[in-house]
């Protein structure tokens, strides 16, 4: 049976909750059996998630969320 979402899906789902603070690589996947992680791209034009267990709370904030 093939997976519902695949891994490039699973990648651009990552990198945009990144960027709005939803979580950090490490809250999204946590629990998971397959680690995704953001694209050598994203990486080279945002630094900070380098650190696996950053996550933009500011960015987070700016969206109405608290």
């Amino acid at each position: 049976m093939e997976p519902l979402i695949n891994k490039h899906e699973l990648r651009g789902i990552l990198e945009r909750g990144l960027l709005s603070g939803k979580w950090s690589v490490l809250q999204f996947n946590k629990g998971g059996r397959d680690v995704v992680l953001p694209s050598k791209d994203f990486l080279e034009q945002h630094q900070q998630f380098t650190d696996m267990e950053f996550r933009d709370l500011a960015a987070f904030r700016k969206e109405g969320h608290q």
